[in-house]
């Protein structure tokens, strides 16, 4: 049994790209100095572990969390709900994805707290 599939809430945590990448945190922000070259938000998977269509049957949530965006799984898509103050959301987010999450006019500022020195 997976555990992730009964959970009521999952909370996904990792970086938004992988080799290579070069982050530098300090003022309240985050500047991506170098992306990585693998991209972790792409349009087809191996293998699928955790099925969001099967949790929002069941009435349950899911969010992803990197160190320069939140998502929250609905039933539309994937919602971009949160970016890192220092990000551009065009540059750092949606030109490194194969997909396009869906965006609300305002996406909320994450804590700038979390990106201080």
């Amino acid at each position: 049994m997976d555990i992730a599939q009964n959970a009521k809430k999952v909370v996904f945590c990792g970086t938004f790209d992988t080799k290579g990448s070069k982050l530098e945190v300090g003022g309240g922000k985050l500047t991506i100095a170098q992306h990585g070259h693998v991209r972790k938000l792409g349009g087809k998977v191996e293998q699928i572990t955790y099925s969001g269509r099967q949790a929002l049957k069941r009435g349950h949530k899911a969010a992803f969390v990197t160190e320069r965006a939140v998502f929250h799984l609905a039933e539309e898509g994937l919602v971009l709900s949160e970016i890192a103050p220092g990000v551009d959301i065009r540059r750092d987010i949606l030109e490194r994805m194969d997909f396009a999450p869906l965006i609300p006019r305002d996406p909320k500022l994450m804590d700038s707290a979390i990106f201080t020195d």
